[in-house]
């Protein structure tokens, strides 16, 4: 298998042993790489019973088999068993962690144990080793990467990791975070940062046939309305208005279905108010980061990673507050904590509606400031809530809190929430692309009935482009059949479309099972009871 080294790293930073062996053959062939592979070295290394913050839980960063090789697929995954749900979980870290990894011709790093002292693990030249971050503990993600930027790709926790904050994660050259709280996990751990800087050339089995399907894909991407015209030039900002249109931005705790300043915080109005440039991860056609070039009236600071969505949506539209700067303040505040900006806004919305009140602005920073610092609410809004018996304000599935996606509006976004392995999560099956931006196929989004197949097929096909680790997005343009060349031509893999999702299926299924083991049952497969009120 052309496309992979079949090295497997294991570190012990309890005992400060490194050990490298071969990747099983069989493992490939059957999880492909990314979160399938992640997900079957955990169930395998990991009881489902086991506390996540013990030493014993794995930090397992994966590659896939065309990580530095196609276009949109640069990142890695990180799998563990989250502190913050107890599910088994899975980030797709974008950026190009990924590609540093292939090329030190690593498929996957196992980390375990707990260090005598604050530590980070440097992979150089295929050399991997356990170096001191004594003098990195207390920092947060600006400065440690910073400290060691030039020693590679750099995925760091900030001070919540360190304080075990729940809601905390991994930060990835300090724009690209995570959810699930994997960051405590590295924290109890005192792993403070993974350092990756790979120097081989990497190149694709058949040369001349991997081109012509990159041209393919290029020219789909190209095509692809939501990539080309809204992502490329926007962001995933891009889907404000098109949400606040359909009645799909859910606001004050989900307790509300329309905002009344989508405009405010829209693509189109933060294009307007700041000269900006594309920061694009390796190898991608899109640069849908947007990096502030020019400060505008409303904002001082250049350099600075506009917000997503996700944030947009958490600190605005969510809190009722329609002042831009004070979202991007709050997403600054988060990516330097190594916080996740979804469950920390979700949990403040929920805080806000238990007070019978609303956050302001300054209030805001300084609640966010407090859950960066190990404050209360950091152990996410389920946990926060049963104090004062409130778990019903806690918007979450299985314990992770739900992005901005309204699912009372978009039944297969619903059914993919409730269903999801990971817990509120959209991205195990983005339902809000066919049923809202009609891509890759336009379905009825008020339509339940006929949905479950649906939604099968993507999740099964979105568990196949995590283990290629193809960036989340690249599902408007990609499907099995073109996954399937590409990994003919580009690892000399041959696996056919329909074996492709059969695997996407059994990734699904491990998770599945490990989900159980952990005492999960049919009955956490449902939304908010708040969410089956005056459905529509």
């Amino acid at each position: 298998m052309v496309g992979w080294t079949g090295k497997t790293v294991y570190v012990d930073l309890g005992s400060e042993s490194i050990n490298t062996v071969r990747t099983d053959g069989n493992l490939i062939r059957k999880y492909l790489g990314g979160r399938g592979l992640g997900v079957k070295l955990l169930s395998e290394l990991a009881d489902a019973n086991i506390d996540p913050l013990s030493p014993e839980n794995p930090l397992i960063f994966t590659s896939g088999p065309l990580s530095g090789l196609a276009p949109m697929a640069s990142g890695a995954v990180l799998t563990s068993k989250s502190p913050l749900t107890g599910t088994v979980f899975s980030w797709n870290m974008t950026g190009g962690f990924g590609s540093e990894l292939r090329k030190d011709g690593i498929d996957a790093l196992v980390v375990i144990g707990k260090a005598k002292k604050p530590s980070y693990v440097k992979i150089e030249e295929g050399n991997v080793k356990i170096v001191s971050a004594e003098q990195l503990w207390g920092m947060n993600v600006r400065a440690c990467t910073k400290a060691l930027e030039n020693k590679g790709s750099v995925a760091c926790i900030g001070r919540a990791g360190e304080k075990q904050v729940l809601i905390s994660s991994f930060v990835v050259d300090s724009i690209h975070s995570g959810r699930g709280g994997l960051g405590a996990v590295a924290g109890s751990k005192m792993l403070k940062a993974v350092v990756v800087n790979g120097e081989k050339e990497l190149s694709p089995f058949d040369s001349e046939r991997f081109q012509e399907l990159e041209i393919k894909l290029l020219k789909l991407f190209d095509a692809s309305p939501v990539l080309s015209k809204g992502l490329a030039n926007y962001g995933t900002s891009a889907l404000v208005k098109l949400l606040d249109y359909m009645n799909l931005i859910p606001s004050r705790n989900f307790t509300g279905k329309k905002t009344l300043f989508a405009d405010a915080l829209s693509g189109e109005r933060i294009k307007s108010t700041f000269e900006l440039e594309n920061e694009s991860c390796p190898g991608c056609p899109l640069g849908c980061k947007k990096r502030i070039k020019g400060a505008g009236p409303m904002f001082k600071e250049t350099g600075q990673i506009l917000p997503d969505y996700d944030s947009l949506w958490a600190f605005g539209f969510n809190l009722e507050n329609s002042d831009l700067t004070s979202v991007l303040k709050a997403d600054r505040i988060c990516k330097d904590y190594g916080l996740d900006p979804i469950s920390a806004g979700s949990v403040l919305g929920a805080y806000a509606e238990l007070k019978e009140g609303i956050i302001e602005a300054n209030e805001m920073e300084s609640r966010l400031f407090e859950i960066g610092e190990g404050g209360k609410l950091g152990n996410g809004a389920r946990q926060y809530l049963s104090g004062p018996g409130r778990k019903d304000l806690s918007m979450d599935v299985k314990g992770l809190e739900l992005g901005g996606f309204d699912p009372r509006g978009i039944r297969g976004q619903a059914l993919a929430y409730a269903t999801s392995s990971h817990g509120g999560d959209y991205l195990t099956a983005f339902m809000v692309g066919p049923e809202v931006l009609g891509r890759p196929v336009s379905l009825n989004r008020l339509i339940l009935k006929g949905k479950a197949g649906i939604l099968q097929v993507f999740e099964n096909l979105t568990a196949v482009l995590d283990s290629f680790v193809f960036c989340p997005y690249s599902g408007f343009a990609l499907n099995e059949e073109l996954g399937s060349a590409l990994l003919l031509s580009g690892a000399g893999m041959e696996i056919s479309p329909a074996e492709l999702l059969k695997i996407g299926e059994r990734i699904y299924n491990l998770e599945r099972m490990y989900n159980l083991k952990a005492g999960f049952t049919r009955k956490d497969d449902t939304l908010p009871e708040r969410l089956f009120e005056n459905e529509g």
